[in-house]
């Protein structure tokens, strides 16, 4: 199992195939999903196993491009998901998906500023985008606090996005 990084109160680590239940209980959460392309659509345990399978076998080892397992370390205890998924060549769009009942605790501000200090010093990535349905606050929010700066909106998979970006000043 593979250490992508850690954070005072998290750490970010390769999935395990023992994660599948933990992650199930937050996607099949649909207030998860309520600004995502999944809004009608949570996550079923298939899915969740098919999920975990395919990033496993991705066997992600950098910053540049990953999918891991956020743990909150007091309770040794799987709370989401987080990673970078490829948007441009170099500049790769941040993701983060915390379960209901860690929310409003700075949790995803505090994986955003890490994901973003340990590519920036680990990677040759150029910058990387956020994006936020408009009407999601509480992520718009978290893009800000991470230091990302707003672009404007634009339609991006089918629906309009608030773009968000921070480049990488090495």
């Amino acid at each position: 199992m593979h250490l992508y990084f850690e954070t005072d109160r998290l750490l970010v680590r390769q999935y395990m195939i023992s994660d599948i239940g933990e992650l199930f209980k937050i996607m099949s959460d649909i207030r998860v999903h309520t600004y995502t392309k999944d809004k009608n659509n949570p996550w079923d345990e298939q899915r969740t196993e098919e999920y975990i399978k395919y990033m496993i076998n991705k066997d992600f080892k950098t910053l540049d491009c990953f999918h891991g397992a956020v743990i909150e370390k007091s309770a040794n205890q799987l709370i989401g998901l987080c990673g970078l998924n490829p948007y441009r060549s170099c500049e790769p769009e941040i993701e983060f998906k915390i379960g209901v009942p860690y929310w409003n605790k700075g949790y995803a501000t505090e994986l955003g500023k890490q994901i973003i200090k340990e590519s920036f010093a680990t990677t040759d990535i150029k910058g990387i985008y956020g994006m936020a349905q408009p009407e999601n606050i509480a992520s718009r929010k978290v893009l800000v606090r991470i230091g990302m700066k707003y672009l404007g909106n634009q339609v991006f998979r089918n629906h309009e996005d608030s773009f968000y970006y921070i480049g990488n000043l090495k």
